[in-house]
């Protein structure tokens, strides 16, 4: 009896198969963009419009939609990273400086958040306090924002540690230091930071330049009680930066669509942070990110 021949039976089935993988589209990719958080649900309002857009904008590329992942702190953002699951990150020098330094992530363009293309960290003290200079906040308190914040974080106690003063960390208000040190504590917004500074729950504050001087930032009229004593050199307003997640040539059209938006779409840049642009990183911004210290802390 003559079996039957199977012979060409795989050949047959290997080219359907293959015919129909090459019937289908390429699997479709979700841009993921990432930022450190403290106030999640007006992060992801300003952010889910431009990695929408951009994802459109990155079809080509094989995105399909556009994915915003908030994170508390940059421990879990740098665990999110190195787990390849972020293309994209939006941030202020000190978190992009660690990112760099750890090689997790590649400026992209400097962007002019909140119009702004520098800005500057302010410590201040009541007007009537008799403290005209750091280093009479010995053994007084000064109200940081959170331990994310360059400039009400960072490069305060940069300032301090510079005039040559000790840092203890305090676990709640109320707390004091000793006299050889400052203390400070966290007030997690600027609002709050100006608040705790007028009704003497802390010596000092640091907010930004731009929060400072912006109609609506802080609560009307409390800046005018306040005294600025230290102002810190002009610094990025911030950055974004790629991972090794975003193909080189990908990451290429990114920056180069982003770079035209200010004249594309307007409005969707002033939703964004209410950023006015963005600009191609300089070597002056490379040095910073690669060189800034970001362990001031005791």
């Amino acid at each position: 009896m003559t079996r039957p021949s199977l012979t060409g039976i795989p050949l047959r089935l290997c080219s359907a198969a293959l015919f129909l993988l090459l019937s289908l589209p390429l699997a479709a990719q979700t841009l993921v963009l990432a930022h450190i958080s403290d106030r999640p649900k007006k992060d992801f309002r300003q952010l889910r419009p431009m990695v929408q857009f951009m994802a459109q904008e990155l079809a080509d590329q094989g995105f399909s939609r556009g994915e915003v992942r908030l994170f508390p702190d940059y421990e879990q953002l740098s665990a999110a990273v190195r787990a390849g699951e972020v293309h994209w990150v939006t941030e202020t020098p000190l978190t992009a400086a660690r990112l760099v330094q750890a090689g997790l992530a590649t400026p992209l363009l400097r962007k002019w958040k909140r119009g702004q293309r520098s800005y500057q960290s302010l410590i201040y003290v009541r007007a009537d306090s008799d403290i005209q200079s750091l280093q009479q906040l010995r053994g007084k308190t000064i109200a940081l924002e959170h331990r994310n914040s360059f400039s009400s974080y960072l490069l305060p106690l940069m300032a301090l540690q510079a005039s040559g003063l000790a840092l203890v960390p305090l676990d709640k208000p109320g707390q004091e230091p000793d006299a050889d040190h400052v203390g400070y504590l966290f007030s997690r917004n600027e609002k709050n930071n100006i608040l705790w500074v007028d009704k003497g729950i802390a010596t000092a504050g640091s907010v930004n330049d731009g929060d400072w001087s912006t109609p609506g930032r802080l609560p009307d009229g409390l800046t005018d009680r306040m005294r600025i004593i230290h102002r810190s050199k002009a610094y990025p307003r911030a950055f974004e930066l790629v991972t090794s997640a975003l193909p080189e040539a990908t990451a290429q059209v990114l920056a180069q669509r982003l770079s035209t938006l200010d004249k594309r779409e307007p409005a969707l840049m002033q939703r964004y942070e209410q950023t006015s642009r963005f600009e191609a990183v300089s070597a002056q911004d490379l040095t910073l990110l690669r060189q800034l210290p970001t362990g001031v802390t005791p």
